[in-house]
């Protein structure tokens, strides 16, 4: 595997969230020559793409069909150029359409054609203030929540209670960061958004209970075994797939050095190695999201997945 694949972030929202914008703000941040964006409209005729041209030099668009479904060979055609361009780029952003599950990108980024070469950085999902509660109507919004490391609250100059819609997002992204933008603009920098991602991805997450997306936050303040905990993501994990929206963590694993990254979809998790431990405290979190799920069995499993004492 090559030493440094490529990190994909996804942007994802519903239909007229204010995707682009952001991005285009994102990308002002990002070296042109080096970034790669490929955006999706559900429409024949590309509209997003000419608006963002201006800002990166490798530009894919992909019309006429979401990428989660019927326009998905084209989206893994793409991520695979990009993958085998020379020099290949230092970033890809991925905008789907506002109709599309970003579930179809996931699945894309661990195809054999791209996986050694492309790794997901995370999941940012647009959501309009003024419109949070409408658009959560409709599943595939919800959907894009429930996939969400980073929630972008979009028009919150406009909301008149921005709280009203930070509390929708809370209930159905409790693992989330959640950030505001105002006309555009972000308090966070792109890559600090993408930080806090990452450092929310060790702590534990706290859920009522009540939420339409469960997050089960499984703790482990010791190593696991691989054996055991191969064995229990096919056994635990795999009855409960079709309900299990987002899986994200990271683990220790006995006679592994660095840090094991572990996210994805149930049927789709990519496991990238991260930075060495370091001699500091080996400690394994792993964050289950979905629908119906049992967290006092998940985590009595994943407890009996820990190594025996050296």
């Amino acid at each position: 595997m090559p030493a440094d694949p490529v990190p994909v972030t996804i942007v994802t929202g519903f239909l007229g969230a204010g995707k682009s914008t952001l991005v285009q703000k994102w990308l002002e941040q990002l070296p042109r020559e080096q970034t790669a964006v490929i955006v999706n409209e559900r429409g024949e005729v590309g509209i997003d793409g000419e608006l963002l041209a201006a800002h990166v030099a490798r530009l894919r668009e992909i019309t006429g069909g979401c990428v989660c479904c019927s326009s998905q060979a084209e989206l893994m055609s793409a991520l695979a150029e990009l993958a085998a361009t020379q020099p290949p780029p230092t970033r890809i952003l991925v905008e789907t359409s506002g109709a599309a599950s970003p579930s179809g990108v996931i699945r894309a980024l661990a195809a054999r054609a791209v996986r050694e070469r492309l790794r997901l950085e995370g999941v940012i999902t647009v959501i309009d203030a003024t419109r949070a509660q409408q658009a959560l109507e409709f599943d595939v919004a919800v959907e894009q929540l429930g996939f969400a490391d980073v929630v972008v609250l979009s028009h919150v100059d406009r909301a008149a209670t921005v709280e009203e819609a930070e509390g929708l997002v809370q209930r159905h992204a409790p693992a989330a960061v959640v950030a505001r933008a105002r006309r555009g603009e972000l308090d966070a920098s792109f890559l600090e958004l993408l930080a806090q991602r990452a450092e929310a991805l060790s702590v534990p997450v706290a859920s009522s209970g009540h939420t339409p997306i469960e997050a089960v936050s499984l703790v482990l303040d010791a190593e696991l075994d691989e054996e055991r905990f191969g064995e229990w993501v096919e056994s635990a994990l795999g009855s409960v797939e079709a309900r299990i929206l987002r899986i994200k963590g990271i683990l220790a694993l006995r006679g592994v050095e660095e840090r094991v990254i572990v996210q994805g979809v149930s049927e789709a998790v990519e496991v990238q190695l991260g930075t060495p431990w370091s001699g500091g405290a080996r400690k394994s979190r792993l964050v289950v999201l979905g629908l119906g799920l049992d967290p006092a069995a998940l985590e009595a499993g994943f407890l009996r997945c820990a190594a025996d004492p050296p």
